[in-house]
């Protein structure tokens, strides 16, 4: 699947859909990366939604995709592309309240959300973002870059990574561990728990930035994957609607 999108038209197809409240700002969360993202950069298509997007420094990336069956009604008469505010986040939390669903349409130039009472309209954005310029493959546990070679691909409790660290080493192999530096001085080290092990080549180290990992590790509940490869980490959750997967750059040194 190539994520390099065409540049998007400046009136956008027809798109309509009705989601419960929860589930509208979920996927604004992970869309954002929660805030990560100014803008959210969405495509749309008779099979639902999907995103492939890099934050401007180029250091996290995030792929999505959420089926009809993710939303209470959904229809759209083409394939379009739509780059909306992260502020709308605010709208669906603060202004549309105690509404069951949330009604999202693009006609035009012109996004809408409607409550019960209320409705919100503003302006498509007409902005360049940095793209993905590799192309990227769907797996089982997840999306994952086709160049590169995957390392390890584990099954984990994502309650069980959410750290408080500047940086995160992953020791992965027979067994998962990790390493965090203390603020006390010094390093802790302890095994992870893995719930699914598939692919492991081998044994090595690697380390990502703490913050990045932990922002992206809080936006989910449950069982995720966490998938190395020679160039990142990756964490992933599917469920029965919505694939989402988030691309972590390594940091330069493990050792």
């Amino acid at each position: 699947m190539s994520v390099n999108p065409e540049t998007a038209q400046a009136r956008a197809p027809r798109l309509r859909l009705v989601a419960s409240k929860p589930r509208l700002k979920k996927l604004l969360e992970l869309t954002s990366i929660n805030g990560e993202l100014d803008t959210i950069w969405l495509r749309y298509g008779p099979n639902g939604i999907s995103q492939s997007q890099v934050d401007p420094s180029y250091t996290m990336a995030v792929i999505a995709r959420f089926s009809r069956a993710y939303f209470t009604e959904y229809s759209t008469d083409g394939e379009g592309e739509v780059k909306v505010p992260h502020s709308i986040y605010n709208v669906v939390s603060k202004y549309l309240k105690e509404v069951d669903n949330i009604e999202l349409k693009v006609e035009g130039d012109v996004l809408a959300l409607r409550g019960r009472d209320e409705v919100y309209e503003g302006s498509l954005l007409q902005v360049e973002l940095p793209r993905i310029e590799v192309d990227i493959e769907e797996r089982d546990y997840g999306f994952v870059p086709a160049t590169g070679t995957v390392r390890a691909v584990y099954g984990v409790d994502s309650e069980e990574w959410y750290i408080k660290a500047d940086e995160i080493k992953i020791h992965y192999g027979s067994t998962l561990k990790l390493t965090v530096d203390l603020e006390e001085g010094g390093t802790y080290t302890r095994g992870a728990k893995v719930l699914d092990r598939r692919d492991v080549a081998g044994s090595g180290t690697v380390a990502v930035d703490g913050k990045t990992f932990r922002s992206v590790v809080e936006l989910f509940t449950g069982p995720i994957y966490l998938v190395i490869t020679d160039a990142a980490v990756i964490l992933s959750q599917r469920s029965s609607d919505y694939l989402v997967s988030f691309i972590l750059a390594l940091r330069e040194s493990a050792e």
